[in-house]
């Protein structure tokens, strides 16, 4: 899809899009690097950090910020809201942007 970049940087790319008097912006990301530390991680056992805390995924922004979006809710309120956040890491869809394979 055609557009004018508005942002690039490693591994990401900003879009402005303009039709018939409607646009949108879009996020195109490479979330390969993301994907293969979380596996890592995982792979490791690297699962808590040195004070005991629990590392649970790493999640790209666009990634999340996407599945907000879809349920008409904001990036800052899944942020907040920890039911919603638990319902992204609990779908085994996004299973591989878990370091912590176990119950949330």
């Amino acid at each position: 899809m055609a557009g004018q970049i508005i942002t690039a940087e490693p591994g990401r790319v900003t879009k402005f899009h303009a039709d018939d008097g409607k646009f949108h912006i879009q996020t195109i990301a490479d979330v390969e690097p993301v994907l293969e530390h979380a596996k890592a991680l995982s792979n490791e056992g690297l699962d808590r950090n040195a004070i005991g805390d629990r590392h649970l995924a790493r999640i790209p922004i666009v990634v999340l910020n996407a599945w907000a979006a879809k349920r008409g809710v904001t990036f800052d309120a899944v942020m907040q809201d920890v039911t919603l956040l638990r319902e992204f890491l609990s779908d085994p869809d996004h299973s591989h942007f878990r370091v912590y394979k176990g119950a949330i």
